[in-house]
């Protein structure tokens, strides 16, 4: 017989909780296809919530990541830095595109030029290619600190790199 240890009391917070805690806007896909579904995760640094994932599936299946992230305050004491090659990692990870084996995939070459659609605006990245998959950094966004990295299988890059900052109220 096992034994629940886990901590009573404890609670996870809803999306709107959380895009509310974040207090800034959060990047999504401008409009989402039919069948598409998310869950917001988030990840904090030294208490700072300092990343937020929008997990997308079709069919139950992890088809594409969009992360809005912003940077930790001076003085925190842990910094937090992600990147399009490791959140390339663990999209491959969580998606079984990898053998369990494989700690970090290899990338497929040098990032190449290609843009994403900010609000329906063209803007120029790197993309990262691995075991059929892309991932790509908006280094700057127009209206706060931070950047947004989009990752996701090659047929569904067109579709999760048309971008729009949403505000913590549409979640």
């Amino acid at each position: 017989m096992f034994r629940d240890t886990r901590p009573r009391g404890l609670r996870i917070p809803t999306h709107r909780e959380t895009a509310e805690e974040w207090g800034e806007q959060i990047a999504a896909l401008r409009e989402a296809p039919r069948g598409w579904v998310f869950l917001l995760g988030r990840l904090a640094s030294d208490g700072y919530l300092c990343h937020l994932d929008l997990n997308y599936h079709l069919d139950g299946e992890l088809v594409a990541v969009v992360q809005t992230s912003r940077p930790v305050p001076a003085g925190h004491r842990v910094g937090s830095l992600t990147t399009p090659q490791s959140q390339l990692s663990t999209f491959l990870a969580n998606s079984d595109r990898l053998d369990l084996r494989t700690e970090i995939a290899p990338l497929d070459g040098p990032p190449t030029p290609g843009q994403v659609l900010l609000h329906g605006v063209p803007v120029p990245v790197e993309v990262h290619r691995s075991h059929g998959c892309r991932s790509a950094v908006i280094p700057r966004l127009p209206s706060q600190p931070g950047y947004v990295i989009v990752t996701a299988a090659a047929e569904h890059w067109a579709t999760a790199t048309d971008l729009a900052l949403r505000p913590p109220a549409a979640f």
